[in-house]
Order: C-alpha cells, then sequence, then structure tokens
C-alpha cells in the first residue's frame, strides 16, 4: 500500500504541475532545476523529516548533503563560492524543500539572509573572508535578532556593545533564533549607545553561550535557541555597515530575503498538504464509494488547491519582481509571505480534518504540517505586522493617487 500511495502521489503531482500557470513562467531551465528539487527532496528529506522532527535537531549529515549539492550558496556569486542562481530558482528549491521539511529549509533560509547581508553590506575583506565558506557549508550563519523582551518590536533592543579601543564589548541575550545550535558564526544585532549595530560573532567567542531550546510545537528540528553574551569582545573589524545603520538599512536585507525564503517554504508546505489530501481521498475506500465522492471533502480539497495556485503566482511575482530590482519587490514578497503562510495553515488544518484520526498521529506528514505551519505565521514578521504594513502602503498608494485626481 505504501508504494502504490507513493506513485499515486508523484502522478498527483505531475498533473497539478503540467495544468499550473507556473509552468508557462518558467524558463526551461528554472522548470528543469525545480525537477530536480523535488526528487532530491523526495529522496532525501522526506523519507527522514519525522525522524529529524523527533531528534529536535538536523543533523549534520543532513547539512553536509545541502552543502555538497551547493544548495547553501546557491544566491551567491560564482566569485565567492556560489551557484549565482536567480531569486526565481531560489524560491523553487525553498518551495521543493518546503514540501519535506519546513525545519531544514530555516536552514537554507537562515544562511541566505547572512550571506545576502553581507554581499550587500560587507567590506571586501569581510566578503573574501566569510562568504566563500558560507557558500561551501563550512560554516553555518545565524541571524541573531530576536530578544527575549522585545520579540518583533527590533527597535527595542536591549544588548549593547560598548566600544573600547580597537574591539567592542558586548552584552545581552537574544531567543527563538534558528540554527543556533548548529551555527559557527552569528550576526548580531544590538545597540552602542542609542545606534543600532550588527556585527559577526564566531561561536567559539568567550563569554558566549548557547542554550538550546526544546519541546517546540513546530519547526522541532530547526536548531532554535537563546544565546548570552557575557563580555563578548568582538574586532571593530567584524562591524558590518556602519553604527546607526544596522536596523535601518542592513537588517533589513537579510529579512526580506527571509520572507523570500519562507513565502516558498510555506508554499511547498501547503503543495505538501493538498498532494496528501488528494491522493488520500481517491485511495480511501467508504463503502463502494472513495472519499473524494464527499461533496464535504471536495469543498476542503477546492479551496486548497485555489490556494495552491494563487500562492504560486504570487512567490513567483515576488521573486521576479527581486531579480529585476523593481521597486515593488517589498510589498510583492511581503504580500507572498503573508497569503502563502496563511493558506498553509488552512491547507494544514484541512489536511488533517480530511486524513481523520490517522492525520493526528506523529508519523503522519500532515500531523507535521499542522504544527509547523503555524510557526509560517510567525517568523520573518507575524500576520499581524505584515497586515499592519501592507495595510498602510494600500491606503497611502489611494491617498497619493487621490491627490493625483484631485490635483487634475
Amino acid at each position: 500500500m505504501g508504494d502504490l500511495q507513493t506513485m499515486w502521489s508523484a502522478e498527483v503531482t505531475e498533473s497539478i504541475d503540467r495544468r499550473s500557470s507556473l509552468r508557462c513562467l518558467l524558463s526551461e531551465q528554472q522548470r528543469a532545476r525545480h525537477e530536480d528539487f523535488k526528487a532530491f527532496a523526495t529522496l532525501n528529506v522526506e523519507p527522514f523529516a519525522e525522524q529529524w522532527d523527533r531528534a529536535e535537531r538536523p543533523p549534520d549529515s543532513a547539512i553536509a548533503m545541502l552543502a555538497k549539492a551547493g544548495y547553501l550558496g546557491c544566491h551567491l556569486p560564482p566569485d565567492y563560492g556560489g551557484l549565482g542562481w536567480d531569486t526565481v530558482t531560489f524560491g523553487l528549491l525553498n518551495e521543493a524543500l518546503g514540501r519535506g521539511s519546513s525545519a531544514l529549509t530555516g536552514v537554507l533560509t537562515v544562511q541566505a539572509m547572512i550571506s545576502m547581508t553581507l554581499l550587500k553590506w560587507g567590506t571586501v575583506e569581510q566578503k573574501r573572508t566569510w562568504l566563500p565558506r558560507l557558500a561551501r557549508g563550512e560554516l553555518i550563519g545565524a541571524f541573531v535578532l530576536t530578544e527575549p523582551g522585545a520579540g518583533s518590536d527590533i527597535q527595542s533592543l536591549a544588548t549593547r556593545f560598548t566600544p573600547e579601543g580597537d574591539h567592542f564589548t558586548l552584552n545581552g541575550s537574544k531567543k527563538w533564533i534558528s540554527c543556533a545550535q548548529i551555527a559557527s558564526v552569528f550576526l548580531v544585532f544590538g545597540k552602542v549607545e542609542n545606534r543600532s549595530l550588527a556585527c559577526l560573532v564566531p561561536r567559539d567567542s568567550p563569554g558566549l553561550r548557547v542554550e538550546p531550546i526544546d519541546d517546540l510545537m513546530g519547526f522541532r528540528a530547526a536548531g532554535l535557541a537563546e544565546i548570552h553574551f557575557d563580555d563578548v569582545e568582538v574586532p571593530s573589524a567584524n562591524l558590518i555597515g556602519k553604527p546607526g545603520f544596522a536596523l535601518s538599512h542592513v537588517a533589513p536585507v537579510g529579512l526580506h530575503y527571509g520572507r523570500i525564503s519562507t513565502a516558498c517554504s510555506a508554499l511547498g508546505l501547503l503543495r505538501g498538504c493538498f498532494e496528501e489530501s488528494t491522493t488520500h481521498a481517491a485511495m480511501r475506500k467508504i463503502g463502494d464509494k472513495t472519499l473524494g465522492d464527499l461533496g464535504m471533502i471536495r469543498s476542503l480539497i477546492a479551496r486548497m488547491g485555489t490556494d495552491l495556485e494563487a500562492g504560486s503566482l504570487l512567490c513567483h511575482n515576488a521573486c521576479r519582481a527581486e531579480d529585476d530590482h523593481l521597486p515593488e519587490a517589498f510589498e510583492t514578497t511581503l504580500m507572498a509571505k503573508y497569503f502563502t503562510s496563511r493558506a498553509a495553515v488552512r491547507a494544514a488544518s484541512d489536511a488533517v480534518q480530511i486524513r481523520g484520526a490517522s492525520g493526528c498521529h506523529g508519523s503522519a506528514p500532515v500531523s507535521r504540517y499542522y504544527r509547523d505551519a503555524k510557526i509560517m505565521e510567525i517568523i520573518e514578521g507575524t500576520t499581524q505586522i505584515h497586515e499592519d504594513i501592507l495595510g498602510k502602503m494600500f491606503v497611502d498608494q489611494a491617498g497619493r493617487f487621490g491627490k493625483v485626481i484631485q490635483g487634475d
């Protein structure tokens, strides 16, 4: 039965791909790479995702696998050891891996956040020193922004950098930091006097302590941790950007790529819910009918499939806007992350409902999807923050348009 269901699921996936509007928007190379990514996830990620989830930590072998494939530096230019892929291809990779394991995809997310921030704001020497090692997976990074008492309010950072000669002394604590359990270098955000600051801090720095966070609801294998800094000396050469620009210029680059990655990863989770649900509905017999013959089940699947199509186009639009350096790239990425994270929560809930009792068991992929999906509405900016920003942007746009009409 397991092999039959796997074959059936593959046929469902192929059927979805054939009718997807997204396929006609992709180049032949992008479509081929997406197929490679999905094959990689099917073979190397999906069979082990539940095991990693129970261990509450991504194994070194999984990270090495991503590094060997070149995925950890796929977005970086070849000059720095990367593959030089466009953002659309990066998004397709996140979607494919997101179908298998949201937690493992989080490694890709954070690595991109660190690498692209350094590519934008690092000095020539910093880029030459750090980026090739990040691209090869010799170093795993962590984006260290969130604090226990601040959460999403990044302006209220309590972490402090004190200048002392040729170095800073770092004190404070950070929490809910993805990949912190496995990271070897941290991009830490804090304040020096009243100005924001960002510095690279190696894991082996004296006075730095990593405290793993266990028993998470979802993203259990994402290696989250709390980090404590007690008089940690950070060389001034590790400063990224200028003092006062860390929150206004440096952090937004990483957060933008984090939203792109998370939006596409949520889309992959949504696809997983849809494929698992349609396969189960087609095969599960109730008397002389299948589950899919029931109108109430069809209603759930109809919404799921439509959300999948809409989310695919929103994610593609966001990635294309980034590749084309369009001014609306920020807005389209916010919309993609907002839509796919919420759609993933709905789809995961419906997928468990369709499976019934079997969907509530830990070994069922939809059970993990259900727990992981909610995290998508929290990381890289909560749903409410997205609503506040997008709502303001839409109203402001209407206001500007109204002034133009009145001026005419």
